[in-house]
């Protein structure tokens, strides 16, 4: 039996475990679920992907169902972007994606109609050769590969420029360099797959072959996740107790903290009197340095006390310096104050509101001129 023959089948077992993994073990992503079910559709998708090669591989499979998988392809740019963005605690303008992601999920569908479910997938492929459907199906799958790739590449440029909440020591730098490493290989692996794509429905002779070659792609992608998941150092950049490794978390239970409550109180005496929150480049490190305590401790005793993560503990105070300027006669740009409270982007200046006030900035200051 040919070795790349066996690659779908453990590319859909490893899959499956993996997700499993993801879904109930909570070491290494955090106590975030939506990270999780976010990563688990992505990998869903190559799952489907790789069991629909084996079938079509096999002959056991209709073109019907090919033609559903391939639809699903288009996600998974999206859905890489989207769980990176969401582990880093990044800011997603919805009402920019949605109009993309339906236009160009519409765009699939047209040209899928035309899908003629009498003849098995590699006819299809051959078909498409002799025809001007054929260009129009391959410039199609080149812009949606495009736009994966891009995306996933936005994905590593957003992760490599997320500011983190706590300074690495030298163990968590190396996983952190790794990581970034990790995410690079995958964009690699995806323009890999698009390549062999491309070659195998221009060499129809040989396109089982490359079905089975993207398999064994998929196989070292769910390795490479798999390694990636148990290292992401998602306290970095979330600042939250709970996302701590099991083995920090249970050093608490041991911790010589036992009541945090006076901790908090210096805590909160310090970020107001040195006005700490309006460096927008805050630390938990800074913090901890400045009251000689360790991380653990400032972030046990917000989190225990203000039943907050670390950045939603600092933008509470931005927020209410905010509401103060917002209320001034003749109160500056929303963006200029959300710099000077120290937010460093408007657009997390105007989450962080919301999530504090249930408004938008505009809106609080309508409110409150109305009420003058």
């Amino acid at each position: 039996m040919n070795v790349l023959s066996v690659f779908p089948v453990l590319s859909v077992i490893f899959g499956l475990v993996l997700i499993v993994f993801i879904l109930f073990n909570k070491f290494g992503l955090g106590n975030d679920k939506k990270i999780r079910y976010v990563l688990s559709s992505l990998l869903f998708i190559y799952i489907i992907t790789a069991l629909d090669y084996h079938l079509s591989i096999t002959n056991q499979i209709p073109v019907t169902y090919s033609g559903v998988t391939y639809f699903f392809y288009h996600f998974t740019g999206l859905l890489f972007y989207y769980f990176i963005a969401l582990y880093t605690k990044s800011e997603i303008n919805t009402k920019k994606w949605v109009p993309i992601v339906l236009g160009y999920t519409l765009l699939r569908i047209l040209v899928f109609l035309p899908f003629d479910n009498n003849q098995n997938l590699q006819d299809f492929v051959a078909a498409l050769e002799t025809s001007n459907y054929g260009i129009f199906v391959l410039v199609e799958y080149i812009l949606v590969s495009s736009i994966n790739i891009a995306l996933m590449f936005l994905a590593y440029k957003k992760l490599k420029t997320a500011p983190l909440l706590i300074e690495l020591n030298e163990s968590q730098k190396i996983h952190y360099k790794w990581i970034k490493s990790i995410i690079v290989t995958i964009i690699l692996m995806q323009i890999v797959i698009f390549v062999t794509t491309i070659l195998g429905s221009l060499d129809i002779g040989h396109f089982n072959f490359y079905l089975k070659f993207e398999t064994l792609i998929y196989s070292l992608f769910f390795f490479i996740f798999a390694f990636a998941i148990m290292h992401f150092p998602v306290f970095a950049y979330s600042g939250n107790f709970e996302d701590l490794p099991t083995a920090t978390l249970e050093k608490y239970a041991k911790s010589s903290l036992s009541d945090s409550s006076d901790l908090f109180e210096k805590i909160k005496a310090i970020v107001i009197e040195e006005k700490m929150y309006l460096d927008f480049d805050l630390k938990l490190n800074t913090v901890a340095k400045t009251l000689n305590y360790s991380i653990h401790h400032i972030s046990q005793a917000i989190n225990q006390n203000a039943k907050m993560s670390f950045p939603d503990f600092i933008s509470s105070f931005r927020i209410e310096d905010a509401k103060h300027k917002l209320m001034e006669p003749k109160p500056d740009t929303i963006f200029a104050i959300s710099l000077d409270v120290g937010f460093n982007s408007k657009a997390a200046f105007y989450t962080a509101f919301k999530k504090h006030t249930q408004l938008t900035p505009t809106a609080f200051k309508k409110l409150h001129k109305s009420k003058n």
